[in-house]
């Protein structure tokens, strides 16, 4: 049984497949040429850090990189490599069963852990988890030359383990792999950043978006609705692969036409539409609605903000929306608000604060600030 069966993980969205467990890997092929002539180059760096959108495939590549850096694949001599081939053979074996399992004495995995007590994720990758990295940079490696240690996300990192893993860059132990996962890159020390090379990831494009999604389904015996709208569904995820699997399982396309609705009539408020998206994101006992709902949220207000930026891209509706609101006055209020608002999401789930009430003072907000840009 692997760790993922026991308990929620930070790096996966509930219900979906685990990273490591993702077999075909879609997209980003400039990337992985990025790797493989690394890879083949007899110098391969240290660090990494894969930086863009959640969902998008970083951590997934990760894995793929780990299986063949921990099965010896890589040498100080230079040679070809084909990464995703040499994973999927690996995959198979002893080191990929391991690494699957969490398992490899060689690889450590860093995130943010789940408190049984709260039943919450903290908030922080803890400095407990940076000292057991140490502690392994100290020893041979048991399996193989290898080391990996793979952090996700690296944006989830406090002072104190930030600090610590800095400490074990500046001097990176012979044969060891970081692999630093990151959604925002401006988050990360530039200490840190100035000691790794950087990967930068984009939303996928249609087709690879839609594999990517449909493997997710498949590998739990699962159909996708034959009447989904792709194209929708790409917009409103950005290319994410874990944002678009969240839409789907959650209502989210639904949820997403009543949230549009609510702001379309700005600055006035109709209760009736406010209750319905209120009490519909709610409903759901196990919480996964409620976050979609807040997610969409901030992903359309962060469009409509972005939309006044020259060639960023809005769907009709949206690019009215954008307009309508968002002044060039009112600009910098709007880009406070939205980062308001999702400082006070994280409030209320680390306080367990009120969600209804949240939410109905998040419309409240947009609703006294769209007031302003008439």
């Amino acid at each position: 049984m692997s760790e993922t069966d026991n308990i929620p993980q930070s790096d996966c969205a509930p219900g979906a497949i685990h990273p490591v467990a993702s077999q075909d890997y879609f997209g980003h092929s400039d990337n992985i040429a990025a790797l493989e002539k690394s890879l083949g180059s007899g110098r391969f760096h240290h660090g990494w850090i894969f930086a863009g959108p959640y969902g998008v495939g970083k951590a997934t590549l990760a894995y793929h990189l780990a299986r063949v850096l921990l099965d010896g694949h890589v040498s100080d001599q230079s040679t070809e490599i084909d990464l995703l081939e040499s994973s999927a053979k690996i995959r198979t074996e002893k080191t990929g069963r391991l690494i699957s399992q969490f398992a490899h004495p060689d690889m450590r995995v860093m995130r943010r852990s789940f408190d049984t007590k709260t039943k919450k994720f903290f908030r922080f990758i803890r400095i407990d988890e940076m000292r057991l990295l140490k502690e392994m940079m100290h020893t041979t490696p048991s399996m193989g030359a290898h080391r990996v240690a793979l952090i996700d996300r690296a944006d989830d990192m406090n002072e104190a383990s930030s600090n610590a893993l800095l400490k074990v860059l500046e001097e990176p132990p012979k044969h060891t792999t970081f692999i630093l996962i990151t959604n925002s890159p401006g988050q990360v020390p530039v200490t840190i950043r100035s000691r790794c090379r950087m990967l930068k990831f984009n939303g996928l494009e249609l087709d690879d978006f839609k594999s990517a999604i449909e493997q997710q389904f498949q590998c739990q015996g699962q159909s996708i609705k034959e009447d989904t709208n792709w194209q929708d569904l790409l917009h409103l995820s950005g290319g994410s692969v874990r944002k678009g699997f969240e839409l789907i399982t959650g209502d989210g396309l639904k949820f997403y036409a009543a949230l549009y609705k609510i702001l379309d009539r700005l600055p006035d408020l109709d209760q009736r539409n406010i209750d319905m998206f209120v009490d519909g994101i709610l409903k759901d006992k196990s919480g996964q609605d409620y976050q979609a709902g807040v997610q969409l949220l901030s992903d359309l207000l962060y469009r409509l903000l972005r939309g006044r930026v020259e060639g960023f891209s809005l769907s009709a509706s949206e690019k009215e929306l954008s307009a309508k609101l968002v002044k060039a006055h009112t600009l910098e209020r709007w880009l406070s608000l939205w980062d308001t608002l999702a400082e006070r999401s994280l409030d209320v789930n680390e306080l367990n604060l009120d969600k209804k009430t949240y939410m109905l003072q998040s419309f409240f907000a947009m609703r006294d600030l769209a007031r302003g840009a008439f």
